[in-house]
């Protein structure tokens, strides 16, 4: 099988959960192609590839506009053949605030008209290291109202990639 793997990314931690992704389906056996939204590719060949996973991460609760467009562009092939999303965020990582994750992946399907076969709600990463003064503010205010605790000093990383794992595998089975 062939896999197109488009991912959105504003810290880096959606392209490290892509480029993880990209490689678990080539130590299966199948074919992956790993493509950034922010530097697209023209899309002539995209009806090629046999299933897709789009990966977007949310910030100020949305997921990045180049995500949402393609999967807008692309929204009828991506309905027609086997495709999956997975929405990265802090919200899908508290256990607590899963219903705000699930409300993004709501609200990016009503704007895009995807319908994805699976979707996982997959939490992200705080890089307390690469923010500047004011980004630092903004996380250590958004954490501790949701009442949790978070040091500056170190990167926080929150996604389950046992998860992330059982999702790829099942989709493939599922896409197959």
């Amino acid at each position: 099988m062939n896999v197109l793997i488009v991912y959105g990314t504003t810290e880096g931690q959606t392209r490290k959960i892509a480029e993880w992704t990209a490689t678990h389906i080539r130590e299966i056996g199948h074919k992956a192609e790993l493509r950034d939204s922010a530097s697209p590719k023209p899309d002539s060949d995209l009806a090629t590839f046999d299933a897709y996973i789009v990966a977007g991460s949310v910030h100020q609760e949305r997921h990045q506009d180049t995500i949402t467009n393609f999967a807008i562009a692309h929204h009828e092939l991506l309905n027609e053949k086997a495709a999956a999303f997975i929405s990265v965020s802090l919200s899908a990582a508290l256990e607590d605030e899963r219903n705000e994750a699930q409300k993004y992946v709501d609200s990016f399907v009503s704007v895009t008209r995807w319908k994805p076969r699976m979707t996982l709600l997959l939490g992200g990463a705080l890089r307390f290291t690469d923010y500047d003064y004011f980004q630092e503010q903004i996380v250590k205010f958004i954490v501790l109202k949701r009442g949790e605790t978070a040091s500056a000093e170190r990167d926080h990383e929150f996604t389950d990639w046992n998860a992330l794992s059982k999702f790829v595998d099942g989709f493939l089975e599922t896409a197959g």
